[in-house]
């Protein structure tokens, strides 16, 4: 056991660690501000499967990735790209252990209002709140920052309705953001790696601490109190797993943090030993705690899960409630292991222990038996992690990473496995699924991780970009694997260009290479 865990350990290191990239490459829509262009008319082609039939290659820079708008405060004569994450409408990344954020880091219901609206009335909102700043619109700070100020208009929040009147001096400053911002942290901490969910953004620092900020109405923040946002990057409280006789929020953190992953409303951090914490909206078993909350305001320890027995159907048509369970389908308790990756989906979480087990938990992981008081249900939800068995046995698992409704694992084989809600179906998948073959895949891969509805590999020469989809229909999983149109248009223009890393959200993509 203990040459497993050096594998493990070992492979999970090849992976996690990142070269630096020189350039960052946006594709989708710039309405968000989250393409870092200064511009919100801007759709450049390639963030979605069908682009390329809805606009011909005409040659205009629509069919060519754009680059994030760079000024001399972010780097722009030297820029050392070590961290890239998107949320639903921004953009964030580190350059020179500077922070920097474009887009609406803010935004959650907002953008989906404004999505809804037909384009023309949502142009004409963004357009409007850009020209009711006055004098100070489009005007350039000394150092070289646009003022995030001329980029909010009472239209936008008029037509939002979200902002209340106490809100709007914090609101205006950070609401909207045309071109990276510069974002500092408190006591001069370094940032090293930033995520990035629906409105919430995650920094983890060189000291091993977590700063958050964005939309908390569920405790999503972590920093020990609700609030419809935080705008300030604020520490995240109740990372001990030490028994806590006072409050947790008020205890000091154990150890330092390696990662940090971001739900919808919801979020893991997991440190140097191996603890796992949990904090914001609860629900559906998200957090991995019993009892479910709706939410968790502060860091908690995941220290328990769960496995099922393995045996035959059983007949379930006379059970009603979990009292009526019979003895061989009880859920097996244990221990968790020391964690070595975690992910996190929509409503979903996941992690992979020391021992190469994969544990799941959340919306829709257990089979539909186990659903006694949903008559009808396809699924049942995981209130504590759950053991996923029917990966291959022999083979050591190198990464994990969770989309919207999906989770999927590479392992040293090279083969990607899958389960969770497939693309062409709403019933949950809970038997692995063997998405790549083996021997496709460059290895050792360059990046491995899953967007929205797909997960999407970054092969060992920065050029073999693969995309696939969860499909549970035999014929569709033959062509679930594609390159996106962008890696051709890039490549062509520069045919030494290696990609680094992709970052995939809802309505845009943010490309790093080198």
């Amino acid at each position: 056991m203990v040459t497993m865990t050096v594998i493990a350990r070992t492979a999970y290191r090849s992976i996690g660690r990142r070269s630096f990239a020189t350039n960052l490459y946006a594709v989708g829509e710039g309405w968000t501000g989250a393409l870092g262009t200064g511009r919100f008319d801007q759709i450049i082609v390639g963030h979605e499967d069908n682009d390329d039939d809805e606009f011909e290659s005409n040659g205009s820079d629509q069919n060519m990735p754009v680059k994030l708008l760079l000024t001399e405060s972010t780097g722009a004569e030297n820029p050392n790209f070590t961290s890239v994450a998107v949320g639903w409408g921004h953009t964030a990344f580190i350059s020179n252990d500077k922070l920097y954020v474009t887009g609406r880091p803010h935004d959650f219901s907002n953008l989906l209002r404004l999505r809804r609206l037909p384009r023309f009335l949502r142009d004409y909102s963004v357009r409007r709140s850009a020209q009711t700043a006055g004098s100070r619109q489009h005007e350039d700070d000394q150092n070289g920052n646009i003022d995030p100020t001329s980029l909010v208009g009472r239209f936008v929040n008029y037509m939002s309705d979200n902002f209340l009147n106490n809100d709007w001096d914090a609101a205006r400053e950070q609401s909207i953001l045309a071109v990276p911002t510069l974002v500092n942290l408190p006591d001069n901490e370094v940032p090293v790696s930033v995520e990035c969910s629906a409105g919430v953004t995650a920094v983890l620092t060189k000291s091993g601490a977590v700063y958050t900020f964005g939309l908390n109405s569920y405790g999503q923040c972590g920093i020990g109190i609700g609030s419809n946002n935080v705008w300030q990057p604020t520490r995240v409280v109740g990372l001990s797993a030490d028994y806590s006789s006072g409050p947790r929020n008020e205890m000091p953190q154990s150890f330092p943090i390696k990662s940090v992953k971001l739900g919808l409303q919801h979020a893991l951090c997991l440190n140097s030993e191996g603890e796992l914490f949990a904090f914001g909206k609860g629900d559906r078993g998200q957090l991995g705690r019993e009892p479910v909350v709706s939410e968790q305001l502060w860091a908690a320890p995941v220290t328990k899960s769960m496995g099922l027995p393995e045996g035959e159907d059983i007949d379930i048509s006379s059970i009603s409630s979990a009292s009526d369970t019979p003895a061989i389908m009880k859920p097996i308790f244990q221990k968790l292991k020391p964690i070595q990756q975690i992910g996190a989906g929509l409503l979903h979480s996941a992690a992979l222990d020391i021992n190469n087990d994969v544990f799941i938990w959340g919306k829709n992981i257990l089979p539909k038996q186990y659903a006694f008081d949903k008559p009808g249900a396809l699924a049942a939800d995981a209130r504590l992690p759950y053991r996923l068995s029917g990966l291959p046995a022999h083979l050591q698992v190198l990464a994990l990473s969770c989309g919207s409704h999906h989770t999927a694992v590479l392992v040293e084989d090279g083969s990607v496995w899958a389960v969770g809600v497939s693309s062409d179906t709403r019933e949950p998948m809970h038997e692995p699924v063997m998405m790549v073959p083996p021997g496709l895949v460059e290895m050792p891969v360059q990046q491995f991780e899953c967007h929205m509805d797909r997960t999407t590999i970054v092969g060992a020469d920065g050029q073999q970009v693969l995309q696939v989809h969860l499909w549970k229909d035999p014929e569709l999983q033959e062509y679930a694997i594609f390159t996106p149109t962008w890696v051709d248009r890039l490549l062509e223009s520069n045919a030494t260009t290696k990609i680094r890393s992709v970052h995939r959200s809802w309505i845009h993509t943010v490309i790093a290479t080198d």
